[in-house]
């Protein structure tokens, strides 16, 4: 396997001399939170493989530059809105840009998040809303809106950001690792629904990937950046000794939304550097 200059993933077969390109031209995208981080790496990275992509982020005028940016290389291949995907009526809009502006939707990437810090103790009913809002809910709330659209255009493949922590709880991830293996249970139940139908739903198991977040975590009096990611890598026993980037995740995001996962379903891929422990 390896990646062109245009973001374009080949994969050969040693044995019979033929590849397979994944790409997703012609297809059409929604990527939740694409303003930065993942949402953002996995944007750009479906913009390089062809599709047209619809992203949002409640930070609007955040977003307003980066789709600038993309425009410049991509042309109008892809929209940005306002929206808070913990909103329904937000979510209704954002599939609504993209039935009109590109036709309907081939891939949902559900990858906004939020992280609420603490204990049984600790954690307040307003920060488990918070959680489930953001997380499970957007979720339900996106693959209900989206459906009806890729079931109009022969199926599709929805690709929910998860964690690892959805089959191994973490107690620094208290509410996190509840809500998570929802997300997951979720998205099982989503691809025996509508597997007969076209639509197939994976899941990404995220260990540590380092994403702009992380230098507002990092403290310079304890040592320089990178010294801190090594640090946090070795604290949680991450087999490969670094944390994730983001591209390595949205080469996985490519690939389950593309024919090239063509008969993958209803499991979760771990992108964690074999950070987790369960079989």
């Amino acid at each position: 396997m390896w990646e062109e200059p245009s973001g374009r993933i080949i994969v050969t077969t040693q044995h019979e001399g033929r590849h397979v390109d994944i790409n997703l031209k012609g297809k059409v995208a929604v990527v939740t939170g694409g303003r930065q981080g993942i949402g953002h790496g996995i944007t750009q990275a479906f913009l390089e493989a062809g599709a047209s992509v619809v992203t949002c982020a409640r930070d609007g005028a955040g977003l307003e530059a980066e789709v600038a940016t993309w425009r410049a290389t991509h042309g109008d291949r892809v929209a940005g809105i306002t929206a808070d995907v913990g909103k329904a009526e937000d979510i209704e809009r954002l599939m609504a840009e993209a039935r009109t502006r590109f036709g309907g939707v081939d891939v949902l990437v559900n990858n906004a998040a939020t992280s609420e810090s603490g204990t049984l103790a600790s954690l307040t009913d307003a920060q488990w809303h918070k959680e489930f809002d953001v997380k499970l809910l957007a979720m339900i709330r996106t693959a209900r809106a989206a459906v009806p659209l890729m079931l109009a255009r022969g199926g599709g493949s929805i690709v929910n950001i998860n964690a690892i922590f959805a089959r191994q709880p973490d107690m620094t991830f208290y509410a996190s690792s509840v809500v998570r293996a929802g997300c997951l249970s979720f998205t099982k139940l989503l691809a025996k629904e509508y597997a007969a139908q076209g639509i197939r739903a994976n899941a990404i198991g995220l260990g540590l990937v380092e994403t702009p977040a992380w230098q507002a975590w990092h403290d310079p009096a304890q040592g320089s950046y990178a010294d801190f990611l090594t640090s946090t890598a070795a604290y949680y026993r991450v087999p490969m000794g670094r944390i994730g980037q983001v591209r390595e995740v949205a080469n996985v995001a490519l690939f389950l939304a593309s024919d090239a996962a063509s008969y993958v379903t209803g499991t979760q891929l771990d992108v964690d550097g074999g950070m987790a422990a369960y079989l």
